[in-house]
């Protein structure tokens, strides 16, 4: 179950994540799928990537990274849209998908951010090196690779 870089939303596996995040409250799993079918958001800029984990042949999770929308600096990146199925958590799919995130981010980001959705989460964050933050706005979390001009 290796993360695998997504070229095409799997219209007929993003069903299962979409409607398991919606019945949990979460409604970034529905922004991936507008932005990719408006093409607002394709996870092709520099440095970017959309990661999805199989088992089985079916989809079970997704991340994705981007430059972050919510900064104008172009060396800030951001983890974003984690999401594992339910029933396959605990199984270190969200760990290998973070990891393979910060590695496709090290070369392409100074600093790394995201905005954790639950406590799990954040704690998932920070057993991988992000650093918890109060800070910064639409942020929760962050790791440096780099020394930014200013602040994370």
């Amino acid at each position: 179950m290796p993360p695998v870089s997504l070229t095409e939303l799997p219209e007929d596996q993003i069903g299962p994540l979409l409607a398991a995040s919606e019945a949990e409250g979460f409604q970034f799993v529905r922004r991936v799928v507008n932005e990719w079918e408006s093409g607002a958001n394709r996870f092709t800029g520099n440095g970017e990537a959309l990661l999805g984990c199989f088992v089985g042949g079916r989809l079970v999770a997704i991340c994705g990274l981007t430059r972050d929308p919510y900064q104008s600096e172009a060396t800030v990146g951001r983890l974003r849209n984690l999401y594992v199925l339910p029933e396959h958590r605990g199984q270190s799919i969200g760990a290998a998908l973070t990891r393979r995130v910060i590695e496709l981010a090290e070369p392409a980001f100074h600093v790394l951010r995201l905005r954790a959705a639950t406590p799990r989460a954040a704690a998932l964050y920070e057993r991988l090196g992000f650093r918890a933050t109060t800070e910064l706005d639409n942020c929760t979390h962050f790791i440096c690779f780099r020394s930014p001009a200013g602040p994370p």
